[in-house]
């Protein structure tokens, strides 16, 4: 139980939360999806990790705000940025 206590307090003080920004990936918004250029907005983001969510796809839900999402259309092309 202490253990449980310890981490509901360490995540609302925020010493586990990411540092994950989508709006530092804006630049890759209206460009192809591609390795290089997912990589390159995970960084600027400060995101631990990133994903393609192609549309119409389904995805997990969990909440992972180490993540960077990098929304993308029918053709490839970046459509939003968003962590979680």
């Amino acid at each position: 139980m202490r253990v449980l206590v310890a981490i509901v307090l360490l995540c609302a003080s925020g010493v586990m939360a990411s540092a994950c920004d989508a709006d530092k990936a804006g630049f890759a918004i209206d460009k192809p999806y591609y390795a290089g250029l997912a990589e390159r907005a995970r960084v600027a983001a400060g995101a631990s990790i990133v994903r393609q969510m192609i549309r119409g796809r389904a995805y997990t839900m969990e909440f992972r705000g180490d993540r960077l999402n990098l929304h993308t259309d029918d053709r490839g092309r970046v459509q939003r940025a968003s962590c979680g």
